[in-house]
């Protein structure tokens, strides 16, 4: 216990040395003097809210001060006559003209400046319109063309082919269900070639060939060398067959025979 109170007593001997010194060393380099420990003294003896309520109380008067001073410099001022409130109410009317003018003349050339801008939007948008019809215009004649060239192209090929193989091809687009494809391909096949195709759907299904066959009368083309006998069941669209379809019967070769 005593060498603990020893401690203690030699901490505080140390400490109050380092005060000592610290002090003596301010008073030495000439920082603190006695003013200054006067005025460290007066500020620690307030509390922080007492300084605030001090330095608001200085800056009321303050602001009081300098009221009382434009009031009186105002009194002092001499009398304004009327010739001079007139003038200065002229001035001011004058100046509110011209802010007027100078908005009438904004708000002016704003307007002509929309409409500038309107009107050039109206144009670009006409020449827009324009550049659309045209190009559709150029899609569907090209499309057309192309089209025309392809199907031409497809006709061909397939009038090439002998009538056995030409009727495969067309059965397998009617299996896709494209029989106006069909029949235009056989509204536009020479007749002679027609004929013999038409022959090739009779052999197989009489059914098939009496519907293209009524499909192409619709269209005002006749298939020749093709012929079906009347039947209530001959096209899916119970279409009957012409009476006289029976005198364009085609000339069959030997080993063959029409489907009935």
């Amino acid at each position: 216990m005593k060498a603990i109170w020893n401690i203690l007593a030699i901490v505080a001997v140390l400490n109050v040395l380092a005060i000592g010194g610290l002090l003596g060393w301010l008073a030495a380099s000439d920082r603190l003097n006695s003013e200054r420990v006067q005025s460290i003294r007066s500020t620690l003896m307030r509390t922080v809210a007492q300084e605030r309520a001090d330095e608001a109380t200085r800056e009321l008067e303050a602001k009081q001060q300098a009221d009382e001073a434009a009031r009186q410099a105002k009194l002092a001022e001499p009398p304004i006559t009327a010739g001079e409130k007139i003038a200065e109410l002229q001035f001011r009317d004058e100046q509110r003209q011209q802010v007027m003018l100078r908005q009438q003349q904004e708000l002016e050339n704003l307007r002509s400046s929309l409409l500038a801008q309107l009107g050039r939007l109206e144009e670009r948008e006409k020449k827009l319109e324009a550049d659309r019809r045209a190009f559709d215009a150029e899609r569907k004649r090209i499309a057309a063309m192309e089209g025309d060239k392809q199907f031409k192209l497809a006709l061909g090929t397939l009038e090439s082919q002998k009538p056995k193989d030409a009727k495969l091809v067309l059965a397998a687009l009617l299996e896709r269900d494209e029989r106006e494809q069909v029949v235009a391909y056989l509204a536009a096949m020479e007749e002679g070639k027609r004929g013999k195709v038409m022959a090739e759907f009779v052999k197989d299904d009489s059914q098939v060939a009496a519907e293209l066959l009524e499909r192409l009368r619709l269209r005002g083309v006749a298939a020749s060398g093709a012929s079906v006998e009347p039947s209530a069941e001959a096209s899916p669209t119970n279409v009957q067959r012409p009476a006289n379809a029976a005198s364009n019967a085609p000339t069959t070769q030997p080993g063959e025979s029409t489907a009935r």
